[in-house]
This record gives C-alpha cells, structure tokens and sequence, in this order.
C-alpha cells in the first residue's frame, strides 16, 4: 500500500494543490497529513498573496484519511499541547500578554506573535482544527505507524528545542513501542530530504528512496510550503518497507537583507 505524506503546509494552498496532484500521479491509494496546515510566519514564507488557511483545511478534509495536529495549528485556535518538553503552561496563557508570556517561556517554547499572521480561519476550520488529535497509530497490514507532528516530549513541536540525536528520542521510541508501532512518521523541522532515526544511529537522506526495513524508525521529512528549505512531499511504501521523499522544486524564499 502507497500512502502519499504531506506536512507543514502553512496556508500554502497553490504547493498543497500542487502536491495533491501530484500524489494523485504517482498511484498513492490514500493521503495523510502531518501538521502544521495553516501558520504564515514573516519573513520566513513567500507566498502573502495567494496564502489560504481556509482553503487549504478545506482541502486536507477532503483529501487525507489521516490528520494530525501541528504547533502553529495549535496557536491559530489558541489550544496549548498535551506536553511541551517540560514546560508547565499556565492554565491562564492565552489570557496573559505577550511580554508575560515571553518571560514565562525563557526561549523554551514558540510565541508566534511576533512574526506570525492571523490565520483568518472560518467556523468550519475552527471547529475541525478542534478535532484534530496530537497521536494517531496507523494499522497498515504487517504492523502500525505512529503520526505526530513531532516526538517526544514534544509530540506538537511547540518547543524551540530540535530533536538532532538519537538519544534525543528515547520517550519517543518508548511511546512506539507501547503502541506497536515499527515506524513513526513526522514534519516540523522542514527537511530537505528526510532524517531518519533509529536507537543506534542518524541519516540524513535527499529526496530519495530509502529502505526503511522492520527495526525501529522514527522519520522527519519536508514542508510542502514555499519557504527557506527545499520543499516536497513523502511516499510511504508499507509492503516494500520503503520511504521515498519527492522534490516539488519550488525556488526557495528569500529572507529580506533588512531582516
């Protein structure tokens, strides 16, 4: 079975509609997607014009069979995670101001506004931003996969801290495996390629085929939005034991000089 994965979308409507039909060419029986759906950070994206919080949710309602929640999906319906590295959220912090809240947070965590947009999101977006889980464990024929957006102990990735070492993953392949999960799959971090993790070792990949085999694995991949990293889009093989990321090539942002 060919599970087409897209992640980190960011009101980005004309690379999702891109990645979309894309899928669609390449034979995927089903779509899944990993987070992250809407979020327009400045001076990070380049797309303000045609960007769609709207019509990109519309879109990953109707075409993916599985969706979970990303750190900026969590912000634009002001919801904090489940866990946060460590970090203690207020049961008051969308109440707080900016300032109060930048001192809580020390750098631990993601603020947003100071260099995200509004999302702009109607009642149908709010309501299915709502709904979405952090976690899904994806039955496949032989075995499961775990979805987040990103690990433990910060499944959401609403922490400013990067997961760069295998040892970074320990709850998280503890987590794997309560669920029985053999593969976990993950955005966030904007690869370009694929990083692959396993408990004894790290590769990062390009837009590749890589085999994946039946040991534990924990996987981030890239954005589908036009930003500062090469963007593209995952197929995931789950008779082959196979991963293959996809390049769109979109030309890359440009962060302005005066920034």
């Amino acid at each position: 079975m060919k599970t087409g994965v897209i992640s980190d979308i960011h009101e980005d409507v004309v690379r999702l509609e891109e990645s979309l039909k894309l899928l669609e060419k390449l034979g995927v029986d089903e779509v899944i997607c990993l987070g992250d759906i809407v979020g327009y950070s400045v001076p990070f994206y380049g797309y303000l014009a045609t960007r769609d919080a709207n019509r990109c949710l519309t879109l990953v309602q109707q075409c993916c069979s599985e969706v979970v929640i990303g750190n900026h999906d969590l912000f634009a319906i002001r919801k904090v995670p489940s866990a946060a590295a460590g970090f203690n959220y207020p049961a008051n912090w969308y109440q707080l101001d900016f300032s109060q809240r930048k001192a809580l947070a020390e750098g631990r965590i993601f603020l947003y506004e100071d260099h995200e947009l509004p999302s702009l999101l109607n009642d149908n977006s709010l309501s299915y931003l709502h709904s979405l889980p952090e976690t899904i464990v994806k039955p496949f024929r032989t075995h499961n996969v775990l979805l987040s957006h990103y690990a433990l102990p910060d499944l959401t990735g609403s922490c400013t801290f990067e997961v760069n070492h295998h040892h970074d993953l320990a709850a998280h392949f503890t987590l794997m495996n309560e669920r029985h999960c053999r593969h976990g799959l993950s955005g966030n971090d904007h690869i370009p390629g694929m990083k692959i993790f396993t408990p004894e070792r790290v590769v990062q990949t390009g837009f590749e085929r890589y085999e994946l085999g039946t040991g534990l694995t924990w996987i981030t991949g890239p954005t589908v939005s036009k930003g500062t990293m090469a963007n593209g889009i995952m197929i995931y093989d789950s008779d082959e034991m196979t991963l293959s990321a996809i390049a769109l090539g979109t030309p890359l942002h440009q962060i302005p000089s005066s920034i």
